[in-house]
């Protein structure tokens, strides 16, 4: 079920220029969430969303649940619905609904109703408190009632460990030919030791990354040359430290940098 989510919502970032919107004031400092997504994972929630005007809060764990609750309200929890497509590439639907056995919300239900509609889509969104970008947009709706807010996987860094070659930069696909090695660029992330390593195409390539959920801060540095670096490995450079969002399917990863799309990349082991 978890896969189902992953696939639809990465294929739409992997759809150059139609899944993203530009925000303002991005900030990659560490996030205020790192210790509540830490808990939250141990206890098998795989997706967050927040909102305000009102306050509320989402959590999703694919294999069990959906909990919702508005500020102070009641606890909603419904069971885990089959997400549904909504589209070809635009987003994914939870239709949930619940059982008359819950007593939770058999009290809540004339409140808040026995429904709950999610809808998560591949569209970069801002809290307007923090400034703070988040990788996915997320519309609820529960007995009349409709919010917005911002979503993120919190289990998405877990799956960035590995060997990373790139296939895309900035819309642009590559063949081997156009790199001085005649091997397009690559990344090996181990996000225990918190390094990475690989190659510009041009160069040796050596850093720093940390990642939470799918929020991520990348430090590259290129081994030193003699002659003046291309333009592309000087552009390639900027855009890795600039990205601090990512999509992951099960063999692609996307980066996101400034609220857009810059690159992607696919799995090699």
């Amino acid at each position: 079920m978890k896969a189902i989510v992953y696939a639809v919502l990465l294929g739409c970032a992997l759809t150059i220029g139609a899944c993203h919107r530009p925000a303002s004031n991005r900030t990659k400092g560490e996030l205020p969430e790192a210790a509540d997504w830490q808990t939250k994972r141990g206890t098998g929630v795989d997706f967050v969303a927040n909102g305000n005007a009102p306050t509320w809060s989402l959590d999703v764990d694919f294999a069990k649940q959906i909990r919702f609750q508005e500020g102070d309200g009641p606890l909603l929890v419904f069971p885990m619905p089959k997400p549904q497509r909504i589209g070809s590439t635009t987003g994914v639907l939870l239709d949930a609904r619940t059982p008359p056995a819950t007593a939770i919300n058999r009290r809540s239900a004339k409140a808040y109703g026995n429904r709950l509609r999610v809808v998560i889509e591949p569209t970069v969104t801002q809290d307007a408190l923090t400034k703070r970008d988040y990788a996915y947009t997320v519309r609820v709706e529960t007995a009349g009632r409709r919010y917005a807010g911002w979503g993120a996987f919190i289990k998405g860094s877990d799956r960035l460990n590995g060997v990373w070659t790139l296939e895309s930069f900035r819309g642009q696909r590559f063949h081997t030919g156009q790199f001085s090695d005649n091997q397009p660029p690559t990344l090996t992330i181990d996000l225990n030791a918190k390094k990475l390593r690989g190659s510009t195409g041009y160069s040796p390539l050596r850093g720093s990354i940390t990642a939470e959920g799918d929020h991520l801060r990348i430090e590259p540095e290129a081994a030193k040359r003699r002659n003046t670096p291309s333009p592309f490995e000087t552009d390639f450079l900027t855009a890795l430290r600039k990205s601090s969002l990512f999509r992951i399917g099960k063999d692609r990863l996307t980066l996101l940098a400034d609220g857009q799309y810059v690159m992607t990349w696919r799995k090699v082991k």
